[in-house]
């Protein structure tokens, strides 16, 4: 399967850490078929060290005309792999060495495979914490594309999914990440299975530069508004993403009914006090809609069936 396998990395900006990154691609206990990298206008040297690699990773650079952003990078990647295999791959990650091998060993009759990461600080340290003890989330196998419209469980650098899949994931939804769309999809076609092992070292960046931004003060009346605001937007994104969800093809048609009515109730958010049939939907399919979050789901059903009606009364609700 050593043949098999293409690594697509989009890249901006990554000079601080690309070489570790590459360096693991490097390692890794099976070679992979093709390392695709596509630059998104770099002002660094990304582009020059990735240079260094081509003949150690047989490493294809494309660098763009024009910044696409990260999301469109990535789908823009994605599509020039030819390999049967496709292992999607951020640039300051540092991969396990038999990450590949793993993964590529445990697909077996499934759509896409993924594993834990460790969570590292930006020296590439450990934190000691996984991704799935920071997120508090169930990992799970999966069959159905309902499982990941209120969450999600797999991270695009720790997944590896069958070319067939390409046939089905573009364009990449504008409200949905797309490391949820890809894994919904996936779900949906030959189902998705979770390798129980951290995989990748997952660098975490400090964040202190947004922690010391002052927050604005604001009156009780200008608080109220913008939480409703909030409410009433989230909504709002979530009939989008509802949409983006109906458009899979590889959806089986007991979920997309469910998708269908779940449309028409939250299409009713503004009109509504508490929307017990939409309750009744959430709860009667709990462990679909609910199946990577620890939380009560009777709670999350009931949270989520409030009208904008009860909100305007009780905005902090």
């Amino acid at each position: 399967m050593n043949s098999l396998i293409s690594i697509c990395i989009a890249t901006y900006n990554g000079e601080k850490y690309l070489k570790e990154q590459l360096d693991s691609l490097v390692n890794q206990t099976i070679p992979p078929y093709e390392v695709i990298l596509q630059d998104d206008c770099s002002t660094d040297n990304t582009v020059e060290i990735a240079k260094q690699y081509r003949d150690k990773l047989k490493l294809k650079i494309y660098v763009n005309e024009s910044n696409l952003g990260f999301t469109k990078n990535f789908e823009s990647v994605l599509q020039k792999a030819t390999g049967d295999f496709i292992a999607p791959c951020d640039q300051d990650d540092i991969w396990e060495a038999g990450k590949l091998e793993k993964l590529s060993g445990f697909i077996g009759d499934y759509s896409l495979v993924y594993a834990n990461s460790l969570l590292v600080n930006s020296e590439a340290e450990s934190l000691h914490q996984t991704l799935s003890q920071k997120l508090k989330n169930n990992f799970i196998d999966s069959r159905s594309a309902l499982n990941f419209i209120f969450d999600n469980s797999v991270s695009a650098h720790s997944m590896l999914f069958k070319k067939e899949l390409l046939g089905y994931i573009f364009p990449f939804p504008t409200i949905t990440y797309f490391d949820a769309y890809i894994t919904a999809v996936a779900a949906s076609l030959h189902g998705v299975v979770f390798w129980d092992e951290s995989l990748v070292l997952y660098r975490q960046h400090s964040t202190n530069a947004l922690a010391k931004k002052k927050k604005q003060k604001l009156s009780l009346f200008v608080k109220i508004k913008n939480k409703l605001q909030k409410k009433y937007d989230a909504n709002q994104r979530l009939v989008a993403q509802v949409d983006e969800f109906l458009s899979i093809q590889t959806i089986n048609q007991n979920d997309h009914q469910i998708l269908v009515e779940l449309k028409s109730h939250l299409e009713l958010f503004e009109k509504c006090w508490f929307n017990f049939r939409l309750f009744n939907l959430y709860f009667s399919n709990r462990n679909n809609f609910f199946a990577i979050s620890t939380r009560s789901k009777f709670i999350m059903a009931l949270k989520k069936s409030i009208g904008y009606k009860l909100y305007k009364v009780a905005p902090f609700l």
